[in-house]
C-alpha cells in the first residue's frame, strides 16, 4: 500500500442535517471530482447507496469498534479526478476530536510529489488541488481544510483552531477568518476575498 498526501475536511456534528452527505457529494461531483467506484468490499455499490450508508451513520454518530469488521464502517469511495493513480475518500467520526468529523481525501503521495531524497511538491498538482480545495470550501458546513503527509501529524482540531492554533499547511490550509491575530506564523497568509471569506495559509 503507498503512502499518502490527504486532505482532510473538517465539519461540527452540529451542522449535520439529512441530505448532508448527498449534497456534499453533489458539490464534489460539480468540482470534478466523479464517482466511480465503492471500495473495499463495496465495490458494485451505487452512489446512492453510499449516501444512504453513510448518512445513517453520521447521524447515528457510529464509531467502529476495535473488533468490530471494516464492512460496518462508513463506506469509502473511488473517484476520477485529475489523472492521479487513485483519488479516494471516507468519512471519520468524532475525528479529530469529539463533536466534530472529516472527510478525508486522500492521492497517492508519488502522484504529488518529485522525485528524490529532498523533493518537493509538483505545482502544477497542488495548484489543482488548491483549486478543488477552494470549491470545496464554498460548502457552508466546513470549517476547515488541511494537508499533509502520511508521516506528518494529524490535522489540528476545531477547538485548537479556534483558541488561534495554526492549521495542519503541508502544503497548505483554509479555515475561517475568526480575526485572530497569526503574525508569528510561519506560513504565508491570505485573506480569501472570492466567493465565502477565509484564510488561506501557504507554507513558505
Amino acid at each position: 500500500m503507498p503512502a499518502y498526501f490527504n486532505l482532510s475536511v473538517q465539519f461540527r456534528r452540529e451542522d449535520l442535517y439529512p441530505s448532508f452527505v448527498r449534497d456534499f457529494y453533489a458539490m464534489l461531483d460539480k468540482a470534478g471530482v466523479a464517482f466511480q467506484s465503492g471500495y473495499w468490499g463495496f465495490e458494485n455499490d451505487t452512489l446512492e447507496e453510499n449516501i444512504k450508508w453513510n448518512q445513517r451513520k453520521l447521524e447515528g454518530d457510529f464509531n467502529l469498534g476495535f473488533t468490530e469488521h471494516h464492512s460496518h464502517d462508513y463506506k469509502q469511495v473511488i473517484y476520477g479526478f485529475g489523472g492521479y493513480s487513485e483519488v479516494r475518500g471516507f468519512w471519520m467520526n468524532n475525528y479529530p476530536e469529539d463533536g466534530a468529523f472529516t472527510y478525508e481525501i486522500i492521492i497517492p503521495e508519488s502522484d504529488v510529489l518529485e522525485e528524490g531524497e529532498s523533493a518537493g511538491f509538483k505545482e502544477d498538482k497542488i495548484g489543482e488541488l488548491l483549486g478543488l480545495s477552494r470549491c470545496i470550501w464554498q460548502f457552508l458546513p466546513v470549517k476547515a481544510i488541511q494537508t499533509g503527509l502520511e508521516g506528518n501529524d494529524g490535522a489540528a482540531s476545531l477547538t485548537k483552531l479556534a483558541g488561534g492554533g495554526c492549521p495542519h499547511t503541508c502544503p497548505f490550509a483554509i479555515v475561517e477568518d475568526m480575526g485572530i491575530s497569526h503574525e508569528d506564523s510561519i506560513y504565508d497568509i491570505r485573506h480569501m476575498v472570492k466567493g465565502r471569506k477565509g484564510l488561506l495559509f501557504l507554507r513558505k
